[in-house]
């Protein structure tokens, strides 16, 4: 392709170089259209290097629109149901990026690793003719006749802009809030940003004794003393409240909670496949099998050794009572509901740099969901996270960023 032929193209300026902007600029290249990639980082895809512990969960089989959220949830239809899992897939395959996918659903490279994810995509995107310019934080736009971009003391002109810029999630790997600040130059609406899929943190001293202890779990979220949700999965125990898939799962709802000033808590059955009933039963034919020994022996077996001398001290055991033949009836129902319901209270998460994702962002009422079009500036688009749409956890927050690139790039006018 000559230079000339070249200069003719329509040129398209992504600001940000990570999942949503990777996807846009290959889709767009193929369209012909010129495009560059402006990446603050000094290489691409580095927030989406650290996804999934390092294997990025790439996608999620079962993408139901009850798993991603928006304060206008009628903004995510019409991109997840254009670029499914099976468009995704098929992209993929097209790129020569193989998936595997596991009995819940959850999609991941073939490799088990984000890196081949970033290789795949930043490789295509170059084999394509798309420029990359790192190190450039772009820092004002201005649209006159074509949309002037500003960084450094550097002007660059394009015909359109996308930001592709993500959330202020994890600074350390480039999370800011450049996104909102050039959206609210032209007039949008910011929705207030709050962390989700984040740990949760507690002022209950007495569960930092636990710290370390990590146990499968019903997991309930209490707003004002109101069951709200449960959720079976991990929870993690630590130093400073709880973590593990069940509390990633439920920060959106807590979060949102706190900034409503709502009181929160959760609930822990750390044994979901047995009713009261049933582990009441088998802690009472325990009792007369141990008979004569010490009171730990009791639930020695069943659980981490770490929560045995927790649970005794939150039903207040007497302290006489030393022996399993000293714990009566009452104690056993004690017992019993204690460990079908560890109550947890919640004052805050670990905040923006220790989550996932961020809720909030570009207010999507003010954004077209066929194009990405600003309603507010003509040739300015948004795609990604820095959207009002999140989701929860198990691929689908990428999967948000991916289906809102495709539909940008596959509907944009020349």
């Amino acid at each position: 392709m000559s230079k000339q032929n070249d200069n003719l193209k329509p040129s398209i300026a992504i600001i940000g170089g990570g999942a949503s902007g990777l996807l846009a600029s290959i889709i767009l290249a193929k369209r012909d259209f010129k495009v560059t990639i402006f990446e603050k980082n000094p290489k691409a895809g580095k927030k989406l290097l650290a996804t999934g512990n390092g294997k990025c969960n790439i996608t999620n089989q079962n993408l139901g629109l009850n798993h991603f959220f928006s304060s206008n949830p009628n903004f995510i239809k019409y991109p997840i149901e254009h670029f499914g899992y099976r468009e995704f897939v098929r992209f993929c395959e097209e790129m020569g990026l193989n998936l595997v996918t596991n009995e819940n659903g959850k999609t991941y490279p073939a490799s088990l690793q984000a890196s081949s994810v970033v290789d795949v995509l930043y490789n295509e995107a170059l084999f394509l003719g798309v420029d990359f310019s790192f190190n450039s934080a772009i820092e004002n736009i201005d649209f006159k006749e074509k949309a002037h971009l500003f960084s450094d003391e550097k002007t660059y002109k394009f015909d359109k802009v996308i930001v592709a810029t993500g959330s202020i999630a994890m600074e350390k790997l480039g999370g800011s809030n450049s996104g909102y600040e050039l959206a609210k130059k032209f007039g949008h609406t910011i929705i207030k940003p709050f962390p989700s899929l984040v740990q949760l943190t507690s002022n209950d001293k007495e569960i930092y004794t636990l710290s370390g202890v990590k146990s499968e779990a019903n997991v309930t979220l209490l707003i004002d003393n109101k069951p709200q949700k449960t959720i079976l999965a991990d929870i993690l125990f630590t130093n400073y409240g709880v973590s593990g898939n069940s509390i990633l799962d439920l920060s959106r709802e807590a979060n949102m909670a706190l900034l409503n000033f709502q009181k929160v808590d959760i609930t822990v059955d750390i044994f979901p496949t047995l009713d009261k009933n049933k582990l009441l039963a088998l802690l009472e034919k325990k009792k007369k099998l141990l008979a004569g020994k010490k009171k730990e022996f009791l639930l020695l077996s069943l659980i981490n050794s770490k929560l045995i001398d927790f649970i005794y001290k939150k039903i207040k055991l007497a302290p006489h009572k030393q022996l399993i033949d000293d714990i009566d009836k009452k104690d056993l129902q004690s017992i019993t509901y204690s460990l079908k319901s560890i109550k947890i209270a919640i004052d805050g998460s670990k905040g923006f740099d220790s989550a996932e994702v961020v809720a909030g962002g570009v207010s999507v009422d003010e954004v077209d969901n066929k194009t990405m079009e600003s309603k507010k500036q003509k040739g300015l688009y948004f795609c990604g996270e820095v959207l009002d749409v999140d989701g929860a956890c198990g691929g689908y927050n990428l999967h948000w960023a991916w289906a809102s690139a495709f539909v940008l790039a596959s509907n944009m006018r020349k």
